[in-house]
């Protein structure tokens, strides 16, 4: 197991470890039950600092691809060698038998490999574009994280993300059902899972709760610009995400003196509040809003909720069972 750094990369030095740790799991290299060297030891060999290693061993650890055993050291998990092997459960499937046959006939024919190549990408795109379109609600209590499901969260091509606010559900039933009715799945958060299972008990449609936690990358840069005596200055759209923050931060274990938080959209109350922070947190869609604003040296930081490792699994395995019924997938 050889990791390389590449100290000019813009890429944090502990996500390049953490990544290639990944890779040497996909491709075998390291096993279910395998020792990882200890942090001090890793930290050594690849000249960086030992908190970098702990950082990417740390969020190996959250996905659940390792485990620490206190005393004995770091080891791969089964779940996470079973979780990353897609490569050799595709070896096996009919796919391969088809894909091999195809090289075959292609060779037949004397087709060079890089038109082999050309061709299948063509092939692939094509067919992928004749899936039909699946139409997915996001049902969330707050407008922040509704706008990061619907335009960053990629699930694949003919994914339709349709945003719905919970208090749609209760004050605009009529047009909130209505807006559901052609959706083929729902999505929503295990915090509001009962109250929409019980809302929409009788529509049969599937609902798939996901968890968001907070982007480590997020929580690690407070934590880094924070201390006892700083006035953090958070910005959002509404009260319930700047509440959840605030959780977010507590339960984080980070020092600060106080926050100060606001939903306006008002120039001059923002300026005073830019004014008295020493750091600034933004929910996404407000950043660039707010960089404008700034006019002194200060961090600025977008603080991003998401779904955890688990939650993507399940429900790109939910997109993945939905499609096969529809027969949009065939052998």
């Amino acid at each position: 197991m050889e990791i390389e750094i590449n100290r000019s990369s813009k890429i944090p030095l502990y996500l390049q470890i953490k990544e290639q740790l990944k890779e040497f799991i996909q491709n075998g290299q390291l096993k279910s039950g395998s020792q990882l060297p200890t942090e001090r030891i890793l930290s050594l060999k690849l000249k960086v600092s030992r908190n970098t290693v702990s950082m990417a061993y740390k969020e190996l650890v959250q996905e659940k691809i390792i485990t620490s055993i206190t005393g004995k050291g770091t080891f791969i998990t089964s779940e996470g060698a079973r979780d990353n092997h897609i490569f050799n459960t595709i070896k096996k499937s009919p796919i391969m038998k088809n894909i091999d046959s195809a090289i075959q006939k292609a060779l037949a024919l004397n087709i060079s490999y890089e038109d082999f190549i050309r061709l299948a990408s063509s092939r692939f795109k094509e067919q992928r574009n004749t899936v039909n379109n699946l139409h997915i609600a996001f049902i969330e209590c707050n407008q922040e994280q509704l706008q990061y499901f619907s335009q960053r969260l990629e699930l694949g091509t003919g994914i339709h993300i349709i945003p719905l606010l919970i208090d749609e559900m209760y004050h605009n039933q009529d047009i909130f059902l209505n807006k559901i009715k052609s959706v083929d799945l729902i999505v929503t958060t295990f915090f509001h899972l009962q109250e929409v299972l019980d809302f929409l008990q009788h529509e049969n449609k599937k609902i798939v709760a996901i968890a968001l936690d907070p982007q480590i990358e997020t929580m690690v840069q407070i934590a880094r610009d924070t201390s006892p005596d700083t006035n953090i200055g958070l910005i959002c759209l509404t009260d319930k995400f700047a509440e959840r923050v605030i959780k977010s931060i507590n339960q984080g274990g980070i020092k600060y003196k106080k926050i100060i938080f606001t939903t306006t959209g008002d120039t001059n109350e923002l300026a005073k509040l830019i004014e008295n922070s020493d750091i600034l947190i933004v929910s996404p869609g407000r950043k660039k809003e707010i960089q404008k604003l700034v006019f002194k040296k200060i961090p600025l930081i977008e603080f991003v909720y998401i779904p955890d490792k688990g939650s993507i699994d399940t429900l790109n395995k939910t997109i993945f069972d939905i499609k096969k019924e529809r027969g949009d997938l065939t052998e």
